[in-house]
């Protein structure tokens, strides 16, 4: 690792919650959920949240997970610190995809019906919580 990079996490693990907003944003931008992204990044998911809100108190421990997601998607410290969210740029609705449902499944009538509810829901949450 250059010093360039060493210098990177220092300030990366200085503004942690701007760092875990970043990161929420990739996750929602490429369409992952907490816990498929956790799965790829091979973190717990508790730890990811705790990344996310900028909790992680202790730098080796910090330094550790970000590597994880930096290797995992391919990016460096100096691209994680300077993410512009493409939904801030652009408005482009986040969309998120589950990989647990099997192939060619079609949902009933009244499952299509629940799911538009709660994806109404979901949207209202988002409204009013940020």
């Amino acid at each position: 690792m250059n010093i360039t990079d060493r210098y990177n996490l220092d300030r990366a693990f200085e503004i942690r919650k701007k760092v875990g907003q970043n990161i929420l944003n990739i996750i929602k931008e490429k369409g992952y959920t907490k816990s498929s992204f956790s799965r790829l990044s091979n973190i717990s998911r508790p730890t990811l949240d705790r990344i996310i809100n900028g909790e992680i108190d202790n730098k080796t421990t910090f330094t550790t997970h970000i590597n994880k997601i930096l290797d995992n998607q391919i990016l460096t410290i100096k691209e994680l610190l300077n993410y512009n969210s493409e939904q801030e740029v652009s408005n482009i609705p986040a969309v998120a995809f589950s990989d647990n449902s099997p192939e060619n499944h079609e949902l009933k009538p009244e499952a299509k019906n629940m799911f538009m509810i709660l994806d109404d829901i979901l949207h209202l949450c988002e409204l009013y919580y940020d």
